[in-house]
């Protein structure tokens, strides 16, 4: 049992500090998207989560809508979160910009560019199964908790992920792999020559104008950015170093893990979906970031997009078939229902495996509810 599923049974509960935000934008369901925040902001007022963003958008015929709210800890109008694994399809992106070059492709084998990844069915495994969960790799290594105590690099984790047994055939069967994330990561990098988190500035975060988001620290003070309330340890010999390596301290937010990283505001995400809802083309061809969010996963296997989560596993139960996004373990949730033209963004302090529901559920769902039914 991996160190994710070992969190959902833990809780937490904390103290928090309501602030106000931005009011209500008319020409939509303005009493319905309040509860949605109400809701959120009950979970601070009561102290189980610490800080939270609520960012709502919306495009239709008559225009652009915009609903916001910063809560507790989440202060000014752009608090800065640690993502999670919103930071996936924001590095698949990155490394698709190396497909539509023509350097790269989504059959390539890993072998082609780590020839020391063989044995066990791993010469198998191409770039696509790393982005699609669906090449056997794990999720978390066995020894993840013992590599960050040490302050591993990614290219430690790398080699380990390398080693690592797989749980299946390639390319017959989905199971969430952070692991295949980074390796897909790696190879941007080796074919790049520059460091991914510059790389994904460079190609994603500056072309979209997402200019408070970064891949870790990469410079910024880390009391600029929203403490998260961390997970506990699970090991006894973690429980004693956890400070010095949980998702608060400066090697965890400066690593720039392409699996789970990013630090950024609710604004960089929505910039972000925008331009795969609208597929203009600002930093893939408009037919790749159509594939993204598309199924690329094979029949009877659970579906995927490229980076991408995509129904049934995300979005809220009114949101049409063509919904994207992904969630994260810090506590954030993320989607766009393009048939609707609605963006989503929920960023909370509190572990995902804190509490079911999660509050990032429970609004989600009421912000579908007052964006569906209008």
């Amino acid at each position: 049992m991996d160190r994710r599923t070992l969190l959902a049974a833990t809780g937490a509960a904390m103290i928090a500090r309501p602030t106000q935000a931005a009011g209500i934008k008319p020409g939509w369901n303005g009493p319905g998207l309040q509860k949605a925040a109400d809701e959120l902001k009950s979970w601070v007022a009561d102290g189980r989560v610490e800080g939270a963003s609520l960012l709502v958008r919306r495009r239709t015929r008559a225009g652009a809508h915009q609903f916001a709210r910063n809560y507790g800890t989440a202060k000014g109008p752009e608090p800065i979160f640690l993502l999670a694994s919103i930071t996936k399809p924001m590095t698949a992106a990155a490394v698709m910009t190396l497909v539509d070059a023509g350097e790269l492709s989504l059959d390539d084998h890993v072998t082609k560019f780590f020839p020391q990844f063989k044995g066990e069915g791993r010469e198998d495994i191409t770039l696509r199964h790393c982005l699609t969960h669906t090449g056997g790799l794990p999720d978390m290594l066995p020894d993840d908790e013992m590599l960050r105590e040490k302050h591993a690099t990614l290219a430690q984790f790398r080699d380990g992920a390398f080693k690592a047994p797989l749980k299946f055939k390639p390319g017959t069967s989905y199971s969430y792999a952070s692991m295949g994330i980074l390796i897909a990561s790696q190879i941007a990098e080796k074919l790049s020559g520059t460091p991914f988190p510059k790389f994904i500035d460079q190609k994603v975060f500056k072309p979209l104008g997402m200019t408070l988001t970064s891949l870790g620290l990469m410079g910024r003070p880390n009391s600029q950015t929203v403490p998260s309330q961390p997970a506990p340890a699970m090991t006894d010999a973690g429980k004693k170093s956890w400070h010095d390596w949980n998702w608060n301290s400066l090697y965890w937010r400066n690593l720039g893990a392409p699996w789970g990283g990013a630090l950024g505001p609710a604004s960089d995400i929505g910039r972000f979906y925008l331009e795969f809802m609208l597929k203009r083309g600002t930093i893939l061809k408009p037919e790749t970031e159509a594939l993204m969010i598309t199924n690329q996963s094979p029949p009877g296997v659970k579906p995927s997009g490229l980076g991408f989560d995509l129904p049934p596993s995300v979005g809220a139960k009114m949101c049409g078939p063509r919904t994207f996004g992904h969630n994260g373990s810090t506590g954030t949730l993320s989607w766009c229902d393009p048939d609707s033209g609605t963006i989503c963004v929920v960023l909370t302090t509190l572990y995902q495996a804190a509490v079911k529901p999660h509050p990032t559920k429970l609004v989600s769902e009421l912000v579908g509810e007052a964006v569906m039914k209008g």
